[in-house]
């Protein structure tokens, strides 16, 4: 216990002073300087409530937004970039592939070889590859200046057509007449297109297929005669 004796009650007399004074500092008005001092006080208190209201805000966004991982989440993978460069599409084969050789007068084709009439000096394709257009049983050649001279018509049979570089379409290869003597196999004879045995033009006409590639080899005149000497380079049109 405390060896101080316990302090004095105050007398009504100094109590009265005391509240007294205390009421005096409550009224009395403040001077500038305090006045300034709080409100320099309450600025500073605004301040610090803002600041901590934008920093309780950030925090509750990092989290929302999943900003703040955990320090032991690995990182994701870049995706992977995707190459758009285009792939050059390989050049399409031929339908069929097919050889005539003028010099040898041969046609060779799935593996077999034809004797064929070859063309007169005259009267050469003039092309070097040519793809099949059409095929037709049989064609009906365009008049030339010497049927014009008779009532002979002139009709093909199993004949095979290409285009030239003209867009024309004109007569390559047909079934001879046996008629027109089978002894021009193997020599040259046609006015502008080549010329297989019946039997030969047959199984040919039904081998070969539109679009077969056709190269054309060996010796063609630089110069050829007109159309209606040669007429098999004449265009046909329909039927004819």
């Amino acid at each position: 216990m405390s060896d101080q004796p316990p302090p004095r009650p105050l007398t009504e007399t100094e109590l009265s002073a005391r509240l007294r004074g205390l009421a005096a500092d409550v009224a009395a008005p403040a001077t500038g300087a305090q006045a300034r001092g709080r409100a320099q006080r309450r600025r500073r208190g605004r301040r610090v409530m803002l600041s901590t209201t934008a920093l309780v805000s950030a925090a509750l966004t990092a989290v929302t937004s999943g900003a703040l991982g955990s320090a032991t989440e690995a990182a994701a993978p870049p995706a992977a970039s995707v190459s758009h460069t285009p792939i050059p599409a390989p050049s399409p084969a031929p339908v069929q592939r097919v050889t005539i050789d003028l010099d040898a007068h041969t046609l060779t084709m799935e593996g077999r070889r034809f004797t064929i009439s070859g063309l007169q000096d005259n009267c050469p394709i003039g092309e070097t590859t040519v793809t099949v257009t059409a095929k037709y049983p049989t064609l009906t050649m365009p008049p030339n200046k010497f049927s014009k001279l008779s009532k002979y018509v002139d009709i093909r049979q199993w004949a095979v057509t290409f285009t030239d570089r003209s867009h024309h379409q004109r007569l390559l290869m047909n079934a001879l007449d046996p008629s027109a003597g089978l002894n021009s196999m193997g020599h040259d004879s046609g006015p502008g297109a080549i010329a297989l045995s019946p039997r030969d033009g047959k199984w040919v006409y039904d081998a070969i297929k539109p679009g077969a590639r056709v190269e054309i080899k060996g010796r063609q005149a630089a110069n050829a005669d007109p159309d209606s000497v040669c007429y098999e380079r004449q265009p046909i049109t329909g039927d004819h």
